[in-house]
């Protein structure tokens, strides 16, 4: 058995344990992936061939990496991330 994740274009919706990536799509009717070393996080995104947790805030977007980074660089001492000033929380 193999874990899948299922998509609906590029999001992840589901996911589900089945022989095959057949049987895992003729169940679901949707396109699946398998995944073995990267986890499948429902509501994360399938881009570039890799399997990305959900996006931590609206603002944040995807580096060359396929990692969310912030639109501002965080400064040392921040605490936390402010989406509604888009800035980083310092205290």
């Amino acid at each position: 058995m193999a874990n899948f994740a299922v998509l609906d274009g590029e999001n992840i919706i589901n996911t589900i344990v089945a022989e095959s990536k057949t049987v895992a799509e003729e169940i679901t009717g949707k396109t699946c992936v398998e995944f073995t070393t990267q986890n499948a996080e429902i509501g994360g995104t399938y881009v570039n061939g890799t399997l990305l947790p959900r996006k931590p805030f609206p603002s944040w977007v995807l580096n060359e990496d396929n990692r969310w980074e912030p639109p501002v660089v965080r400064p040392e001492g921040a605490m936390g991330w402010n989406e509604s000033t888009i800035s980083w929380i310092v205290e």
